[in-house]
């Protein structure tokens, strides 16, 4: 299968020999382990690229890893439009977490030293290829050529069960109802869930895919700590959502988490 026909991952980085070398040494092998091929995305100021083909490459790529050391406006720009088109998201740092923009803290970050060793940038290739071969576990599998004369057998139908859910999946909806109060459960606050079970990679890639499912949704909601009021786009199961943990046997009855702070909805369901 010739490259061009492969599934893409885009890749965006800083500008400089060091993310050069970073992705020649590092992340061109761990993303081309997983079957998918890199495909760098460029922002040049002085001829910059129009909007509608950056966002036209990231969606037609199949997921998208990024670099976020430095503040950079065109890759903050694509993780927002990744984020949007429900693309999964293999993020990169070797800033401090206290850096990162306070909207987009809940997704998952693969940390690794600033002045890193090679050891170092063996276990970031290991933590990305980890990551991307969970998002897309069939991204590396090629469809072997049939038999001549041999039939072909019928596909399994409980293969594409619309029930089918990934572990990590059931994981971020169970968390919701378990840990959900009247104010929903933030998003920031499932990521720390899910860092608890050894998930916070996974964490935005199970919220996109049950916004797809319409398992859950996102409202604004005020909430009041003290004398403080302020804004969270908080997440809730949807009747779907609660109605898939009913029929598999995974509704939580008991031992909810008892509501922290009061709050209303901006919006109705």
């Amino acid at each position: 299968m010739s490259e061009s026909n492969k599934k893409q991952c885009i890749v965006l980085l800083p500008p400089g020999p060091h993310f050069e070398h970073l992705f020649e040494e590092v992340l061109e092998i761990a993303i081309r382990k997983t079957g998918l091929v890199p495909s760098r995305l460029y922002w040049n100021a002085f001829a910059p690229t129009p909007i509608h083909i950056f966002v036209d490459e990231i969606e037609q790529a199949e997921t998208l890893v990024a670099d976020t050391s430095e503040h950079t406006d065109e890759i903050w720009l694509a993780i927002g439009c990744a984020v949007a088109l429900g693309k999964p998201l293999c993020l990169i740092s070797s800033a401090v977490e206290a850096n990162v923009p306070l909207g987009i803290q809940y997704l998952p970050h693969i940390s690794y030293p600033v002045d890193a060793f090679p050891s170092d940038y063996i276990e970031l290739q290991k933590k990305i290829y980890a990551q991307l071969s969970a998002v897309m576990p069939h991204a590396d599998i090629v469809e072997p050529e049939p038999r001549l004369h041999a039939p072909l057998p019928p596909p399994s139908p409980q293969s594409v069960s619309p029930d089918d859910l990934a572990s990590y999946e059931v994981m971020a909806m169970t968390i919701l109802d378990l840990k959900g109060s009247n104010a929903g459960l933030s998003p920031r606050d499932l990521g720390r869930e899910m860092r608890a079970c050894n998930a916070a990679p996974l964490t935005s890639h199970a919220m996109n895919a049950l916004k797809r499912r319409r398992f859950i949704e996102i409202k604004p909601v005020q909430v009041a700590e003290g004398n403080e009021l302020y804004l969270s786009e908080n997440l809730f199961l949807t009747r779907s959502g609660e109605d898939w943990l009913i029929r598999h046997g995974k509704r939580a009855t008991t031992h909810r988490t008892a509501v922290r702070s009061r709050a209303r909805f901006l919006s109705t369901r």
